[in-house]
């Protein structure tokens, strides 16, 4: 039976404002769906980790990067394998919802493919200086929703870094120093400026003798000799002996030199070499103490 007109305009309209309505319920129930769903973050570094548990977020982490087994509370989180990720696809085995990635890890094709499958991607500064962390907590409090969480741990990093400061200002001199990263089976390198471990040296009241090289390189057996450090500091593979020798001052003219000749090999426990964190004031007191006689 055909109905009439009006009738049949009636009908069409009340249809399409039920699909429109549909439509609507659908888009909030997802946006809701969206706003519920927890949070899945991959973190790289370890020391904008150690931000994120600081902040109360560490739960939401479910993959790290190394250097991160002085957080317990994220002792069980796997950890990812290298130190930059070639591919996405480790990454995206976890199922993470965004990545803190810093600037000194990023691989380009990396972030796209995980942008691509509607990762949230994150880059922050690997400054590695006072600022440069506090930009870090910024960062991460504003991403947790705890901004005045956030200003409370900068105020406190701020005021440890002031207290180490002031002793390493108290002391007579500055000795000549060097970092070597060894061991591992990696290739023997000296840490240069614009490096976190130069940084840590620095703070700690020791004169970085790399200071002519960017980044980390290798040294001649030369300008080891030339350099000349009182003390070389080292990472914990470093320590390692072979043929009774550490690792460390078998790089070429590490024995020549006046740490080598008086066996003035240190190292600090592995996270302080990471980067620059909010634990930094803890390893810039715990490596000064090591270089400067009596120092609290």
């Amino acid at each position: 039976m055909n109905l009439p007109n009006d009738v049949n305009c009636s009908r069409r309209t009340f249809g399409m404002l039920l699909g429109a309505g549909l439509t609507l319920v659908t888009a909030a129930t997802a946006s809701a769906q969206a706003k519920g769903r927890a949070e899945r973050w991959i973190v790289t570094n370890s020391y904008v980790a150690e931000i994120v548990v600081a902040l109360g977020g560490g739960q939401q982490i479910v993959a790290l990067g190394g250097g991160s087994d002085h957080l317990t509370e994220l002792k069980a989180v796997p950890r990812l394998p290298g130190f930059r990720q070639t591919s996405a696809e480790p990454m995206l085995s976890v199922s993470p919802t965004r990545v803190l990635v810093t600037n000194e890890w990023t691989v380009p094709q990396t972030l796209e493919q995980l942008r691509a499958a509607g990762v949230a991607v994150h880059v922050l500064s690997a400054d590695q200086t006072p600022d440069g962390v506090e930009k870090r907590i910024r960062v991460v409090a504003e991403l947790l929703g705890r901004e005045s969480e956030g200003e409370a741990l900068i105020a406190r990093f701020h005021r440890e870094m002031a207290v180490v400061r002031a002793d390493v200002a108290r002391q007579s001199r500055r000795p000549r120093a060097l970092f070597i990263l060894a061991g591992g089976s990696r290739p023997t390198l000296v840490g240069g400026r614009n490096t976190n471990v130069a940084a840590l040296l620095e703070l700690a009241g020791a004169i970085n003798v790399a200071q002519d090289i960017e980044g980390f390189k290798v040294m001649s057996t030369e300008a080891m000799i030339v350099a000349a450090p009182e003390f070389i500091l080292t990472n914990q593979d470093g320590t390692s002996p072979v043929d009774g020798v550490p690792v460390a001052l078998r790089a070429p003219g590490a024995m020549d030199t006046p740490a080598g000749k008086g066996g003035r090999l240190i190292t600090v426990p592995g996270h302080f070499l990471q980067g620059m964190g909010i634990f930094t004031p803890q390893g810039v007191r715990t490596l000064a103490r090591q270089i400067h006689p009596g120092f609290p």
